[in-house]
């Protein structure tokens, strides 16, 4: 071994050139400091959509008619495009929409540009409809909200939030405010039926005049000898009054009729009933969104500011209050990854203050610093592109053990080799050198296994991905950093293990730590390895035994399996469906009905725990048969009960409502839409998809523990379809102008609109609503035939009632229904209750509709091409880290001893589970896949030194005896550095750890038990090794292809007895 030069090579040249080391040290750590302040700061990732949306407003359109006339044109133009992943579309009473999920490999803006050619080209779209409104999705990050609430009118409020939002904007940094939840203003001209009758007027008419009067007129410029002057005429009307001054009729003796004599001009809102209330009070609602790099904690703090200064200016029946505020758990994740880290950092220093010398300590802990900056130093470039969020923090501490594990491999190595030659800079190089090689395959090993993170696809990527850049970049660091600037400050540290100055307290008890473990080595751990290593068929049995017991465990149901598990959120939310075609008055009572539910809750709870959990409730309208209830809890640190269990209280709270046709509470930060188990029925005829969806409700109702179930596809309002008689050709009157004259009196003939400040006002001609109530007010209408002739309706039309939908949905242009629940995950898995329907009672349904066909939706598609895409991944990264370790060891057999552990290490991932009554989840698996890599490092470590010491010509089996209690040091410590570095979080209460609990867990407990397996499974699994190669050595020399191989000249238990 001391024949190695210790004078080339890099890591010699470093250690001799502390100079280089130290320079080396601190650019890194500038670099570090100066960009933690350049860096993003936001909530999540920035996750990408690929997703472009059409808009298609067609006012006062029932569902099949945008179907047919709108979305059936776009569909069938966009049939040839490329890249196109998915196309959904949805036909709602008055609007078409459709969403097309493009490819990832395509660009989304390529796409875009050609289907906003396509679709700008469709010529025969109908009259009514404004124009196609085409854009691609960008992902709101919703940093913080604000309400104007109080007793005073909604014109009010809305100025004064139009207020606050311009204030705001005004604000460097800040350039996404909007209003929320104020209804659009709008002009409306009330006529009767019998002042139009009594003055010979038409709609037509009053539209015209209306046209012709108000508005401004460029009439071009005269040319003067002195200069040009403008000709202008400027007559547009902005506000009620003055469209009241419209003339409609001169009459000879010069008395006029105004539009103001004969109709009643109201300035106010659209027809739509407006209901908001924020903790009870009318309210409307300023949303503060950051874009692109904007900070999000400034932005917060912007808003709070503002809020204050302006209530302080306010009169006291209206106020100003912010709520929702997401850079709380920002702010609150950075400071909870900050003290983990602190934490974990401070555990992994004790650790090795107390196995190595406190310099030593000092010096390999410094690693972790470097490292971390030097991320941080990378994370903005566009490579990477990775800013500090909630997930890539946790990235962070997930490393912390990690990092130092190849210090303290060469650290403990190095220190070893002063302990037993004494101190210069040729043993520290040594030493180093001696483990560089498996301690850098090691390090490399655990990035591979990171790999398959980067590789998951769809909207979620975005979240592994910073999770993944953390841990690679932070590990290139430590190699850095642990085998060229860690071996100078060896080199030159004090050593003071000489026994010539009085050791102090703490080295004293260090010392003592010393011997025992010494002693515990030598006294326990050596006998017992000697046992293993002579029994070692009856140990892999053992172990064997109990990797079948784990997967029985989770086959048996008793460590449960969930893909996503549910994360409780500070924000619960119930949604209401009504009956369609109810009225508003009815939905506004069933919102209070379910807010007075959550009161209820809200009141035991305090009577229970002394305080309330609900600090503000929002209530707002979604159209005329919908509502939302959002609540925002205290804190989740702040209260006993989590989010989940109020939700559940809530939901028993809220009694049967009448013209309900759906309720559903949500209480968590779900993947997707919310709902765990969702399939999708498609098929081109209605009735057969309705009768289909119907009996799947009713399969799904029969299982324990599936609520909330529903599907998107409501009954449709009642309809009114009309037909002209024969005898209104003869009129003149076609089934067109029918139409349109029918339009005009309920829906309103638009005369114009017009810009005033930031909004567009239509300017609407319609009968009072007295005169548009029930069908009866249709029949007596009269039309107006081309000649000025009165004729009622009911002579020349006939009506019909039918019944229509209330939304159609169309997934690559079938019609399509999805029926969906929630699931509770406490009491029963998803994934088997979707199997269940799938495989046994799908198509029992299915058989007796023909027509209709079956997909998967949702959270339950999301878990299927998750699955996949993790698959592939995990076989890639398990086969790069089998090469990486082969390489090193010039070996094919020795690496799949190794990656043994792998699996025994998830029957710790599993038991951690258990024991903290955790299911096990996706995130869990992130977890085991990262412990693959970790795992592997310690085992390459001690394989690595028995094949130095046969080099070295000692017998075998001595060899892996003495390679256990070599590296026993190094070994247990890294272990203990990375399970204690992840114990802070494995404990946390707080809401903002719960994602990222499971993958600590895994990592955690995984290590540790795999460490027991790498001190007695490894040795013994190198000797089943040698034997298996003496056994087909044997076998091949019976047959005279090999030479016999040399008889054994004693047992295990002999050869081991007094060594």
């Amino acid at each position: 071994m001391s024949t190695e030069d210790t004078n080339k090579g890099i890591i010699a040249w470093f250690a001799r050139n502390s100079v280089a080391a130290n320079l080396l040290l601190f650019l890194i750590v500038v670099a570090g400091a100066m960009s933690i302040f350049s860096v993003r700061k936001q909530m999540f990732p920035e996750i990408s959509l690929n997703v472009i949306s059409i808009q298609v407003p067609f006012p006062g359109a029932a569902p099949q008619e945008v179907e047919q006339g709108v979305i059936m044109l776009i569909e069938d133009a966009l049939e040839d495009v490329d890249g196109v992943e998915e196309m959904t579309s949805r036909s709602q009473e008055g609007l078409g929409s459709v969403t097309i999920e493009v490819e990832p490999d395509y660009d989304v803006q390529v796409v875009m540009d050609e289907v906003k050619m396509l679709v700008d080209a469709i010529p025969n779209f109908p009259q009514q409809i404004e124009k196609p409104n085409i854009y691609r999705v960008r992902p709101n990050r919703n940093v913080i909200w604000m309400t104007v609430y109080g007793d005073v009118t909604e014109r009010q409020r809305k100025e004064l939030a139009k207020e606050v939002r311009d204030d705001l904007k005004q604000v460097g940094g800040i350039t996404k405010v909007e209003v929320v939840g104020a209804r659009n203003y709008e002009i409306a001209v009330e006529i009767s039926q019998e002042d139009l009758e009594r003055y010979g007027l038409s709609f037509q008419q009053i539209v015209n005049a209306v046209r012709g009067t108000s508005l401004d007129v460029a009439g071009g410029s005269i040319k003067t000898p002195n200069g040009d002057i403008l000709l202008r005429a400027n007559n547009q009307a902005y506000v009620g009054d003055e469209f009241e001054k419209i003339v409609l009729i001169s009459r000879p003796d010069g008395t006029r009729l105004t539009l103001g004599d004969i109709a009643q001009v109201t300035d106010g809102f659209v027809e739509t009933e407006a209901f908001t209330r924020f903790d009870g009070k009318p309210a409307t609602f300023v949303r503060v969104n950051s874009v692109g790099d904007q900070n999000d904690l400034k932005i917060a703090e912007v808003v709070k500011n503002y809020a204050e200064r302006k209530n302080a200016s306010l009169p006291d029946e209206v106020k100003v209050a912010y709520w929702g505020d997401s850079s709380y758990y920002l702010q609150g994740r950075l400071d909870l990854m900050l003290n983990n880290m602190w934490m974990g950092g401070l555990l992994v220093f004790l650790m090795l203050s107390l196995f190595l010398q406190l310099r030593l300590a000092f010096w390999v802990m410094i690693g972790i610093p470097v490292c971390f900056l030097g991320t941080i130093a990378l994370m903005p470039l566009p490579m990477f592109d990775v800013s500090i969020n909630m997930i890539s923090l946790f990235g962070f501490i997930l490393v912390l053990g990690i990092v130092v594990d190849d210090a303290i491999v060469i650290g403990e190595s190095a220190y070893t080799e002063i302990e037993e030659k004494g101190k210069s800079i040729d043993n520290v190089v040594r030493g180093a050198k001696r483990v560089a090689m498996p301690a850098t395959f090691g390090v490399l090993t655990t990035m591979v296994a990171f790999v398959p993170m980067l590789m998951v696809d769809g909207g979620m990527g975005a979240i592994w991905e910073s999770i993944a850049w953390v841990v690679i970049l932070c590990l290139m660091f430590s190699l850095i950093e642990s085998k060229l600037i860690l071996p100078a400050h060896i080199a030159h540290m004090k050593y003071s293990k000489d026994g010539k100055d009085k050791p102090n307290a703490f080295q004293r008890f260090r010392n003592r730590f010393a011997d025992a473990v010494q002693r515990f080595v030598t006294g326990y751990y050596r006998p017992f390895l000697k046992k293993c290593l002579h029994y070692r068929y009856t140990t892999l049995a053992t172990f064997v035994g109990m990797l079948i017991l784990m997967i029985g465990l989770i086959n048996g149901g008793i460590v449960r399996w969930v893909f996503f598990p549910d994360i409780p959120s500070d924000f619960i939310q119930a949604n209401i469906e009504m009956q369609p075609g109810t009225s508003e008055e009815r939905t506004i009572e069933v919102l209070k009905a379910v807010e007075n539910g959550l009161k209820s809750v809200d009141d035991t709870i305090a009577e229970e725990e002394g305080s309330g959990v609900v600090r503000h409730t929002n209530i707002w309208m979604n159209g005329n048969t919908g509502g939302t209830i959002f609540a925002e809890l205290k804190k989740g640190e702040e209260r006993e009960i989590d989010g989940y269990a109020i939700v559940n209280k809530w939901r028993e709270n809220v009694p049967e409502l009448a013209g309900v046709r759906t309720v559903n509470f949500q209480g968590g930060i779900g993947g997707g839409s919310g709902f765990d188990i969702e399939f999708q029925l498609t098929g081109q005829n209605l009735n057969e998809l309705k009768s289909a969806a119907d009996e799947l409700k009713q399969v799904m109702s029969t299982y324990d523990g599936v609520f909330d179930i529903e599907d998107t596809f409501g009954d449709g309002k009642d309809e009114i379809l009309l037909k002209t008689k024969p005898l209104a050709e003869a009129m003149g009157i076609d089934l067109g102008e029918l139409a349109t004259q029918v339009r005009y009196a309920f829906y309103g003939a638009e005369a114009q609109r017009i810009q005033r400040g930031d909004e567009e006002i239509k300017v609407m001609v319609r009968y009072p609503e007295s005169q548009r109530q029930s069908v009866g007010n249709l029949q007596d209408m009269k039309l107006r035939t081309a000649d000025g002739g009165e004729i009622p309706f009911t002579e020349l039309a006939e009506i019909e009632h039918s019944q229509g939908y209330d939304t159609i949905t169309r997934i690559d242009r079938q019609r399509s229904v999805n029926v969906r629940a929630r699931v509770n995950k406490d009491e029963v898995e998803p994934s088997s209750i979707v199997q269940e329907i799938r495989n046994v009672k799908l198509p029992e349904i299915l058989e007796g509709h023909p027509s209709v066909g079956f997909g998967l939706q949702g959270a339950t598609q999301d878990e299927a091409e998750a699955t996949s895409s993790l698959a592939i991944g995990g076989v890639l990264a398990m086969f790069a880290v089998y090469a990486l370790m082969a390489v090193p060891l010039r070996s094919y057999s020795q690496p799949l001893i190794i990656m043994s552990v792998i699996p025994f290490g998830i029957i710790g991932a599993i038991i951690g589970h258990w024991i903290l009554g955790m299911p096990v989840s996706i995130l869990s698996l992130f977890g085991i896949i990262a412990l693959a890599g970790v795992v592997v490092n310690d085992s390459l470590v001690m394989v690595d030194y028995v094949n130095r010491a046969r080099e070295e010509g000692t017998q075998l089996r001595h060899a892996v005896l003495d390679a256990g209690c070599r590296r026993f040091r190094a070994i247990t410590l890294t272990s203990l550095t990375t399970f204690f570095g992840l114990l802070p979080i494995v404990l946390e209460k707080s809401l903002q750890a719960k994602i990222v609990i499971p993958m600590a867990i895994s990592l955690a407990f995984g290590i540790i038990f795999a460490t027991i397996i790498t001190l007695l499974l490894i040795p013994c699994l190198y000797l089943i090794l040698d034997d298996a190669k003496r056994n087909t050595q044997t076998m091949l020399s019976w047959y005279g292809l090999a030479k016999p191989p040399k008889p054994k000249e004693e047992t295990t238990e002999e050869a081991l007895k007094d060594y």
